[in-house]
Parts: C-alpha cells; sequence; structure tokens
C-alpha cells in the first residue's frame, strides 16, 4: 500500500461560509490541515502569523478579492504556491482563472470541483507543476 503523502498546511480563502466549510472538509479528509479566511485581508492577517504550504483562494470575493490577495501574495510571499478558484462572475471563469494564472496562481479550479478535482490540484501545486483548468 503506498504511503500518503505528509500532510500540508493549507490556507483556504473563500467568502462563501458553506462551500469555504465543504472545500475544508474535503481537504481534511485528504490529510491536510486547513486554516480558513473568509477575504483577502483575512488571509493575509493568516499569514502573518502563521506559515502555509499552499493557499488556495477564490478570484471573486468583496473587500479584498483573490486577484488582489494573489498579487500581495507573490510580493509579501514570492515562493508560496497558490491554486486560484472561481465560479465565474461577469466575465466567465475561464477568463477570471487566466487572469488569476497571469499572476502567479499554480493551479486553477473552476466550481463546482470534485474532491478528487480538488487534491489532484493540492498535490499538482504542491509537486511544482501546473495544472490547466478544469472543463
Amino acid at each position: 500500500m503506498p504511503t500518503p503523502p505528509a500532510p500540508r498546511s493549507i490556507l483556504l480563502v473563500d467568502d462563501e461560509p458553506s462551500f469555504r466549510e465543504l472545500v475544508a472538509l474535503m481537504l481534511e479528509q485528504g490529510g491536510h490541515r486547513v486554516t480558513v479566511a473568509g477575504d483577502g485581508r483575512e488571509g493575509g492577517k493568516c499569514l502573518a502569523l502563521q506559515t502555509f504550504d499552499l493557499v488556495i483562494t477564490d478570484v471573486l470575493m468583496p473587500e479584498h478579492d483573490g486577484l488582489e490577495f494573489i498579487t500581495v501574495l507573490r510580493r509579501s510571499h514570492p515562493g508560496l504556491r497558490v491554486i486560484a478558484m472561481t465560479g465565474g462572475g461577469h466575465l466567465s471563469a475561464a477568463k477570471y482563472l487566466r487572469m488569476a494564472r497571469g499572476l502567479g496562481a499554480r493551479s486553477l479550479l473552476e466550481k463546482p470541483f470534485t474532491q478528487e478535482a480538488l487534491l489532484a490540484a493540492v498535490e499538482s501545486a504542491l509537486a511544482g507543476e501546473a495544472k490547466p483548468p478544469a472543463p
């Protein structure tokens, strides 16, 4: 039986509480330690207090959105790996995700996604590989 990967510390940033709880549960079931934040400002406060292996952030959030958050992360934590996720908005989800990739997101997830897709994106981002957006 293969050895499961070592648990990683993940910061999950999303403004929708029920979705945030669901994704945190999927990550915890995958063996990871998860800290949650409701927007980029709250995520920044978490980063000031703790070290993370990975950040997963929604792109579209009120106040301090994911694109702003990724931009700040690139300056303050240039080596920190980031996964961007979105369900779309005024532009298509693919356009938002392309913008996030341009800002430095390693992997991209289009909502809704499965636990398998989430955990595959996490492993890919942590391994240093970039995955295209899910169809």
